[in-house]
């Protein structure tokens, strides 16, 4: 019984099996409930009505409910065939029209202009807000034009009943097209909302399929060269060349080494955004001062001259994740002087709408086709390096988290380059007695 009264509703409220559209399916189903609804109602008051006295079959105001419901029932039929606007607009227009007549007919009854809100709420619901502006402005021009034409000084006269009717309908049909302006632009809003979470998803998901393939590619590698030297290994020791196998040793170390150093970074990597520490107010330039104390040793064994400006600001962020920022840069900046006499980085920072930070270089410089790619997982301008080639992915994610920006300048091959991000929760609270351009030798 149960499942026959759940098809028979389904029967009652699903359109032509061609409509096809969510979003008209739906349009149709809610239409085909509110109709179904005022057949009900309107069948059963009209019975009551009649039952109780049969002459009221001639007054205005049955004879118009009878209209109606004949209307409200063929356009039901029209909904279930698929012509959902068609049948809303045609039960607007009956009922907007028929209780119009009925409220200003003979005697008139005020309260049958309530009944207008039936085809406003319609139309709020299946029509634009301009439709429901339009429809709803020119009902309540129809009656305020008929409420002109009443006689203001008969006693019989319904015109004071019949003006505050209009009054309660221009009141109501203000809140709803007020809430329908109010939901449109929460559409808007979760439209645009949903739209930049798509981008974020789709880049998410790009990132993790090439994260896939290089990881993939960079871990294939020395996993390769382990089971190869691991092969020779075994060889010679089965031919007694015990000299060859220890000499092949270190390489499977060194292998295994960058395998480690490699799934390191990467965890690192996938901490940033996920795992952060808490946001503190420091001295930048005390940072820098430590990440320089970090990579001294990269900077006394290629003769790196420092000079870092003194009027770096106080700011607001992850200290930890700052700290790698600088100490990756500079490490960078000093790997990749080059043949350069007089090795030089330069640290400071740039005024202006928004502080922007830089490390400088007088290196080998990075090509134009290189700069934006260096940002990449395992990207290395020089394959034979040493490093894993994540480090300014980690950087580049580090600041991104901080709502920052990092970009590269270079000139070319020899021309040295110059690293700048931006940090929006920096604030220039203080600033150092140093004049700006003067600068401390480390």
């Amino acid at each position: 019984m149960t499942h026959f009264l759940s098809s028979f509703v389904k029967w009652l409220l699903n359109p032509d099996p061609r409509v096809t559209n969510a979003e008209k399916l739906q349009r149709s189903r809610l239409l085909s409930t509110i109709l179904l609804v005022l057949i009900l109602l309107g069948m059963t008051i009209l019975i009551i009505v009649i039952r109780y006295d049969p002459s009221d079959i001639n007054e205005p105001e049955v004879q118009g409910g009878i209209v109606v419901l004949v209307i409200v029932t063929g356009m039901y039929i029209a909904n279930r065939m698929g012509y959902n606007r068609y049948a809303a607009g045609g039960v607007v227009i009956a009922i907007a029209v028929v209780f119009t007549y009925v409220a200003f007919s003979s005697d008139g009854k005020s309260i049958f202009l309530a009944f207008l809100m039936i085809p406003i709420l319609l139309t709020a619901i299946f029509f634009s807000l301009r439709w429901t502006t339009a429809i709803s402005t020119c009902i309540l021009i129809t009656i305020l034009f008929l409420l002109s034409l009443q006689d203001q000084v008969s006693e019989s006269s319904p015109f004071w009943s019949l003006r505050s009717m209009w009054f309660f309908l221009m009141l109501a049909t203000g809140l709803v097209l007020t809430f329908m302006w109010h939901l449109g632009n929460l559409e808007q809003f979760r439209q645009q909302e949903l739209k930049r979470i798509n981008e974020q998803l789709e880049q998410k998901i790009a990132e993790l399929e090439r994260f896939t393939y290089t990881v993939s590619h960079e871990l294939k590698s020395p996993i390769v060269t382990v089971k190869g030297f691991l092969g020779s290994i075994e060889k010679d020791l089965r031919d007694g060349r015990y000299e060859q196998a220890q000499n092949d040793i270190p390489r499977v170390l060194k292998a295994a080494d960058k395998m480690r150093n490699t799934l390191s970074d990467l965890l690192e990597l996938s901490r940033v955004g996920r795992i952060t520490n808490p946001f503190e107010e420091f001295e930048l330039s005390q940072l820098v001062r430590e990440a320089l104390e970090t990579v001294d040793g990269q900077l006394r064994s290629h003769n790196v001259m420092v000079n870092l400006v003194s009027d770096l600001p106080v700011i607001y962020g992850d200290r930890k994740r700052l700290h790698e920022i600088f100490e990756n840069l500079i490490d960078n900046a000093a790997k990749y002087m080059g043949e350069q006499k007089r090795p030089l980085i330069e640290i400071g920072m740039r005024k202006g709408k928004e502080p922007i930070f830089f490390v400088k270089d007088n290196g080998m410089g990075i090509e134009p086709q290189f700069q934006t790619k260096i940002f990449g997982l395992f990207d290395k301008l020089d394959p034979t390096s040493d490093g894993t080639g994540i480090g300014l992915a980690l950087i580049k994610r580090i600041i991104e988290t901080h709502g920052g920006r990092i970009w590269v300048e270079s000139e070319g091959s020899g021309k040295g380059s110059t690293f700048y991000f931006t940090i929006p929760d920096s604030r220039d609270t203080r600033q150092s007695d140093s004049h700006p351009g003067h600068g401390s030798h480390l």
